[in-house]
């Protein structure tokens, strides 16, 4: 194989695992991409090749894709000139809502200790780190297994994975802003004096640089368009151009989705908490998981390598009303 078909195999590759998500019908795929079955095995094999195993699961008389929770990161990829490229890796989350009954603080422990295996060392939380208060919401309360600054600021500061080697950084997002528009209390405040491993960047939004790459986080307010793309394209469109980003890291629409909009590579990040009572109500999807990214970048902060990793946690793993999230899940610690 030339140097050149690698790479078009490559992006082919990433694509198309994309498009196969965990528990999707595999006939609706190979429609859309007018696929024979002897096509789509080879697909498969050529994914397996790239480091992206994905198998063909059996359920209620249908065909459906398989992924595993976690996958190796590609160790096939495009010739680049590493030897010339800086390597970056970090964790990204987002929305873990804790206090509120529908938490999932044992996938937010599993996607840190991954983190360890891989030796990452950082991790990025783009807002809304606690459920917050809504004194304006009568069913706030019975949502919530935590209420007031105090008690969700304090279990941050000691339920908040604690991992030797790894460093969050973090903003705050709307439900974190409640307890200031309150009573003047910052959750950043507490977490960054009694947790070193806990670094405040900014409300709703920051921008940071990792390895000479320039990267915003961003924690929006209103609800999610239509269209998944939309908001994040306006987003985009909407900064200046001294604030333009290589990558921007959004939290709060509790969505999964990677593209590439105006030379910018955009990531919407989904959220570490099961459906609510109000996204029921409104119709809304809850996507819950994180991302590990990996990239390579030259000395100038121009991304040449990215592989941004998708961890979707299906609902089986879901632990609800937080009895037992709250009850059974402790701190994870690793020294």
């Amino acid at each position: 194989m030339t140097e050149n078909n690698k790479d078009t195999t490559f992006k082919f590759v990433n694509k198309m695992y994309r498009y196969m998500k965990n528990g999707s019908d595999i006939e609706t795929f190979m429609q859309k991409f007018h696929m024979s079955y002897p096509e789509l095995e080879g697909l498969l094999e050529l994914c397996k090749m790239y480091g992206k195993n994905i198998d063909i699961a059996e359920k209620k008389g249908g065909m459906y894709f398989e992924k595993p929770m976690f996958r190796n990161i590609t160790t096939l990829k495009p010739d680049l000139d590493y030897k010339n490229l800086i390597h970056t890796e970090f964790l990204a989350v987002s929305d873990t809502h804790l206090g509120s009954i529908k938490q999932q603080l044992h996938l937010l422990n599993e996607l840190y200790e991954e983190a360890y295996k891989r030796d990452i060392h950082l991790a990025i939380h783009c807002g809304d780190m606690v459920d917050g208060n809504y004194p304006n919401r009568p069913e706030n309360p019975r949502q919530q297994f935590l209420h007031g600054f105090d008690e969700q600021a304090g279990y941050v500061v000691d339920m908040y994975p604690k991992v030797a080697g790894i460093k969050t950084k973090y903003i705050l997002g709307s439900h974190d802003e409640t307890h200031y528009k309150n009573g003047q209390a910052t959750i950043n405040e507490w977490v960054s004096r009694c947790r070193r491993d806990m670094e405040y960047l900014g409300q709703d939004s920051a921008s940071i640089e990792i390895n000479g790459v320039k990267i915003f986080l961003d924690h929006p307010g209103g609800g999610s368009a239509q269209s998944i793309s939309y908001k994040p394209q306006k987003r985009i469109e909407s900064l200046e151009s001294e604030y333009k980003p290589k990558l921007l890291l959004i939290g709060h629409y509790h969505k999964s989705y990677l593209f590439l909009y105006r030379n910018v590579v955009g990531i919407e990040v989904p959220a570490l908490c099961d459906k609510t009572q109000f996204q029921k109500k409104q119709g809304l999807s809850n996507i819950v998981g994180g991302y590990f990214i990996d990239m390579y970048s030259d000395k100038k902060g121009n991304i040449q390598y990215i592989d941004a990793e998708e961890v979707i946690f299906p609902q089986k793993d879901m632990w609800d009303e937080a009895g037992k999230d709250k009850k059974k899940v402790k701190q994870l610690v690793i020294k």
